[in-house]
């Protein structure tokens, strides 16, 4: 039999979350006002997330935190405090990326459960593996799977699945992005993301622009699976998750309660599934991009993109037909309903729209109108006639929403059983017992009579005790225990009935409530095990070079490089560059790594091992890792090992936990300034990538396929555009992003500027690093050696005190930045 789903729903404030629960949702997800992904969310103080989490535990709905972003090791203590707080209250599960929190929960607060978030970039079966091995309850798995590639994952892991069902889509692998961090310092791995994605860019090829449907070209559409729910639930998702954190309670009301319905259809009719209309134009009214199913029917290609409007697109009601300038009067003929109050927006004008105040047919002023109405309305700015009209609001559906989750008394009940027991001469007697196996006894110190005159009849025990009133309970089955000729004041059934039911509800809501934590001692603060670091001048820094092809390998080797990274393509396993490669690396006595991909599928794995066994039989020293599905087999091959950026290693803990799964040495997240660098660089071998254009996302979605690949009967053909040229996205400053694609047809987005570390050589070396990396991938074979021997020249220099040949950074890159060296990101 098929296991019913959880359907979890965001809360960005108390409003929503009440929505959310008294719409049906088995579980919400909230954040606290610091360490959420969500940062610019209402979110919540201790206080308010005590009240909520009682609200939704009294009525069987649990709570998860999200603490998914990347923690400072100045923020380790706080973060502590706060697991200890959320587990004290009761928290069902916290909801973490960064591994060095998981692995201090795991240790300090046991009793709290984790779940993996989507931020983590989990993708394969040996990540969750990994993750479970870790004491991970859950996964939330990345958006970019398929529904057979989550089935594989379930069958052969057993961890709970979660997934995205419905809400805004990232085009780029969530915990890879770092556009909006390195364009404005406000990261989406620390909750800030200013959504870059949504902005207008131009596609340029071989330096001339092409002309696109739509500028918006990392805009997805958002995601909807309403009608593809059996097919999710038979892939054995556990929870069904809605995004939606920043989304109005409407909202979170209406597609909750949607989901609800849908989730309950099948379960309770698995061969007579269906959708309504009503159901699918609310979904569409309450927020839209046009909407896909993402990745679950596999790649959608073209079809994910929303190109042409990045917003809320309504539902289209009509065209503008005229003008009444004297009046100030726009002309809409309708092709559907339309009601003051609601909003309206016009297709192309992002910024245009208004509320409709007042709706005229003719002469008359009316509060709605319907389809084939030509009216009137107030607007003194009106686009040209033909142009469609949105409606991006619907006033009756907001009413609608709101209703489900305000009334005074509360919507959702708990049902309960009352069993009561009144014999003549004894005490009053009423037990409780909810569907969670409480029950609750409350003995009155009335005394029951034997009536004079007029007993109380089981018919107004029944009535009486059934008056839940304002509570959450709804009593089911009452059973009734007393003669005919007993006499009971009504006073003592609601003083009995009270106290049972207030008993009731403190049960329900006490039960979750876990022992206080011990606060002493504090995390112990580790001794540095870095050598290197302590004893800087007996062990000097390496200078490390990731190259992709023979003739920049061969820079490299000539020009000073301590280790190269050798990254070539995992289909061409038989490609004799490697040979060269390798021997060119052997001949100069210069060890090699092999450059692993980010994202490597269950699919690409057997690929994956091949190649690492391949490397070793070449000489390959080590191999980069830069996913845990990936780091989990590397173990194996005896090789040593370098974990790369991607892994967002932000604080020291994250460094022991990557240590402690065999990393020889760790390189540090791009997003760290050089006082972080500092603080964790003496616990370990690390190294930081100094130089190069830094790739600021990576897709699943092929970029230049679907803007230039044309749509025939088996869906798109691109037609491989991606190898036509070399292609770049200019945003609305006139900065260039150059787009590359690999041999996976994933996308792969790089910063604007090249990254240049080279006048900050000294400070770097003084931090404590193990390893300075230059990333050359995207040089020509002249400026690698170039970058090359302005590196080695000034880190030997720092050594041997010469000054009289030091490089300065515009030596090697006119237009540069410095990334986060000093800025660091909020």
């Amino acid at each position: 039999m098929l296991k019913t789903p959880e359907l979890l729903a965001p809360a960005g404030n108390m409003e929503s979350l009440i929505a959310a629960v008294e719409n049906g949702a088995d579980a919400v997800y909230l954040g606290i006002k610091d360490f959420s992904a969500r940062a610019y969310a209402g979110n919540f103080t201790i206080e308010e997330f005590s009240e909520a989490l009682d609200f939704a535990h009294l009525r069987g709905v649990k709570v998860y935190v999200t603490m998914n972003t990347l923690i400072k090791d100045s923020e380790i203590e706080e973060a502590l405090e706060l697991m200890y707080t959320l587990d004290e209250l009761g928290t069902d599960a916290i909801i973490v990326q960064d591994m060095g929190l998981l692995e201090l929960a795991r240790e300090k607060v046991p009793t709290l459960p984790i779940h993996a978030s989507t931020q983590m970039t989990i993708h394969n079966t040996e990540a969750v593996l990994a993750l479970k091995e870790m004491g991970v309850k859950r996964i939330v798995l990345a958006r970019e799977l398929s529904l057979e590639e989550i089935a594989r994952i379930k069958n052969e892991t057993g961890v709970e699945i979660e997934a995205f069902v419905h809400g805004a889509l990232c085009i780029c692998y969530s915990g890879q992005c770092l556009m909006s961090s390195m364009i404005g310092g406000r990261s989406g791995n620390r909750g800030y993301c200013a959504q870059p994605c949504r902005k207008q860019y131009r596609l340029r090829r071989n330096g001339k622009e092409i002309k696109t449907e739509g500028s918006y070209l990392l805009s997805p559409k958002d995601l909807n699976t309403s009608e593809i729910i059996p097919e999710l639930i038979k892939a054995g998702i556990d929870s069904f998750k809605i995004e939606g954190r920043m989304k109005r309670p409407e909202y979170v009301a209406g597609v909750v309660r949607i989901y609800r319905n849908l989730i309950d259809r099948f379960t309770e009719d698995p061969d007579n599934y269906f959708v309504t209309d009503e159901e699918k134009e609310n979904l569409e009214q309450l927020f839209n991009r046009e909407f896909t199913t993402g990745y679950f029917k596999g790649d959608p290609a073209g079809d994910l993109m929303s190109r042409e409007r990045p917003h809320n697109q309504g539902i289209m009601v009509g065209k503008v037909s005229g003008f009444n300038n004297k009046l100030k009067r726009m002309e809409i003929t309708l092709a559907g309903e339309l009601e003051v109050g609601d909003g309206i927006g016009f297709e192309g004008k992002r910024d245009a729209g208004t509320i409709v105040r007042g709706i005229f047919i003719g002469d008359r002023l009316e509060k709605k109108a319907a389809n084939g109405d030509i009216i009137t309305i107030n607007f003194d700015q009106p686009p040209k006639n033909g142009t469609p009209v949105y409606r991006t609001l619907d006033e009756s559906l907001m009413k609608e929403s709101q209703a489900s989750y305000s009334s005074p008394s509360p919507i959702r009940k708990v049902p309960v059983s009352i069993k009561f027991k009144a014999h003549i001469g004894e005490r009053l007697e009423l037990s409780i017992s909810d569907n969670e196996n409480n029950t609750l006894t409350a003995v009155s110190d009335y005394i029951v009579e034997k009536s004079q005159k007029r007993p109380t009849t089981e018919e107004n025990v029944r009535k009486q005790l059934a008056k839940t009133g304002n509570t959450v309970f709804e009593a089911q089955e009452i059973e009734v225990d007393m003669p005919d000729d007993a006499f009971i004041p009504i006073k003592e059934l609601n003083n009995a009935r009270t106290e049972a039911t207030t008993e009731l509800e403190k049960t329900r809501i006490e039960k979750f409530r876990r022992p206080a934590h011990d606060r002493s001692p504090e995390i112990q603060e580790d001794e540095p095990e870095n050598e290197a670091a302590i004893e800087i001048e007996e062990n000097k820094i390496l200078l490390s070079v990731s190259v992709n092809n023979s003739e920049n390998l061969n820079s490299a080797l000539k020009s000073g490089a301590d280790i190269v990274y050798i990254d070539v393509s995992l289909k061409e396993l038989q490609n004799m560059e490697w040979k060269v490669m390798t021997e060119l690396a052997v001949e100069k006595n210069i060890p090699a790594y092999l450059h692993t991909p980010i994202i490597t599928k269950d699919s690409e794995f057997q690929n994956v091992k091949e190649t690492i066994k391949l490397a070793k039989e070449l000489g390959f020293e080590g191999i980069i890792a830069a996913n845990l599905g990936v780091l989990k087999i590397a173990r194996s091959s005896g090789m040593k090992i370098l974990t790369d950026s991607p892994l967002n290693v932000f604080n020291k803990h994250s460094l022991h936990v990557l240590e402690e799964k065999g990393a020889d040495t760790v390189t540090l997240s791009t997003e760290m300034n050089l006082g972080q660098i500092t603080d964790i660089a003496k616990y370990g071998n690390c190294e930081y990538i100094t130089h190069g254009q830094i790739q600021i996302m990576e897709s699943e979605h092929c970029l230049i396929g679907g803007v230039l690949g044309e749509k025939d009967e088996n869906g798109f053909n691109c037609a491989s555009q991606c190898k036509s040229g070399s292609f770049e996205i200019i945003d609305e400053k006139g900065f260039e992003f150059p787009v590359k694609t690999d041999s996976q047809c994933r996308t792969h987005i790089f910063n604007s500027r090249e990254l240049c570390l080279l006048d900050d050589i000294p400070q770097l070396i003084k931090a404590g690093l193990s390893r300075l990396r230059i990333d050359a991938r995207n040089m020509d074979d002249y400026n690698v050696g170039m970058v090359t021997r302005a590196y080695r020249a000034n880190i030997d220099a720092y050594y041997s005190g010469d000054t009289k040949h030091i490089w300065q950074g515009s030596d090697v890159s006119e237009f540069h930045t410095r990334g986060h060296y000093h800025r660091g990101v909020q």
